[in-house]
């Protein structure tokens, strides 16, 4: 059962690792190991680990490299070649190719 405390005059929610595993869909040791790798912040309330909805749910989405949104020089270079194999009128299918890969 999630804990409600008071902080700065909004209520905090806060989650047991059973709790927050159950959410994620984890076992709870992932979630030990996650705070103490420092992925995951948690309260200590005695023995036990509290977790906030928030820090959860963040914890949860996948880390992202920097630059993942740009396609590396490799990637371009291996979707210009393409353009002779993709860029003919029998590939009807591949028509729009250079629109979905964003290449010039």
């Amino acid at each position: 059962m999630a804990v409600n405390r008071e902080a700065d005059m909004s209520t905090v929610t806060y989650y047991t690792l059973a709790e927050a595993a159950k959410l994620l869909k984890l076992h709870p040791q992932t979630l030990r190991r996650w705070i103490h790798q420092g992925r995951l912040p948690a309260k200590r309330f005695g023995k036990q680990f509290r977790l906030r909805l928030e820090d959860i749910e963040q914890a949860a989405q996948p880390p992202t490299p920097e630059g993942a949104d740009e396609l590396s020089h490799f990637d371009r270079m291996a979707l210009a070649s393409l353009a002779e194999l993709w860029d003919n009128e029998e590939d009807a299918i591949y028509d729009n190719w250079k629109e979905l890969y964003d290449v010039e």
